[in-house]
């Protein structure tokens, strides 16, 4: 009987020492899942700040190289258009001038609406940053959320079991 009294004290001990351990796991399981899930925001904030400076960069770029290939070309056009003029003095002359500044004025208006397109781009990829950096600071807030919890459920005292001797 003593030793059947034993037993049951050494299995209720294991039993709830088994159970603080489990949830002790669990804590920390969630702990883990927590901080995963905070390295995962930064670096997807971090990954959308890199795509964005690099898109803006291209688009500065091309915007900058299509100008000056416009200056480049407009400038050669009106220096084509003086010496047409001084060599030629006919209504063709100054009539094809007209209808390459015409095209001139057409391309640069194609390329100041490129321009404009890439500025949406770059308001679209400004506000995609600002949805991620929103989400990352929900992220956060719920991470810190979390380890207000996980800390709460570590203090939690265990649950005893009162042992009475000489019942069984």
């Amino acid at each position: 009987m003593l030793k059947q009294v034993a037993a049951d004290a050494v299995q209720t001990i294991w039993h709830t020492a088994n159970e603080a351990a489990t949830g002790e796991l669990a804590a920390l399981r969630a702990e883990a899942r927590l901080e995963a899930s905070e390295a995962e925001a930064q670096h997807d904030q971090a990954r959308a700040s890199a795509t964005e400076r690099r898109a803006l960069r291209e688009i500065d770029r091309k915007g900058e190289q299509a100008v000056a290939e416009l200056r480049t070309e407009l400038a050669a056009v009106q220096a084509r258009a003086q010496d047409v003029a001084v060599a030629v003095a006919g209504a063709e002359a100054r009539a094809r001038l007209q209808a390459e500044r015409g095209t001139l004025s057409l391309q640069l208006g194609h390329v100041e609406e490129a321009l404009k397109q890439g500025q949406v781009a770059h308001e679209r990829l400004r506000v995609e940053l600002e949805v991620a950096l929103r989400r990352a600071d929900r992220a956060d807030a719920e991470a810190g959320a979390t380890r207000r919890l996980v800390p709460a459920k570590r203090r939690a005292p265990a649950t005893r079991t009162k042992f009475k001797p000489g019942s069984a």
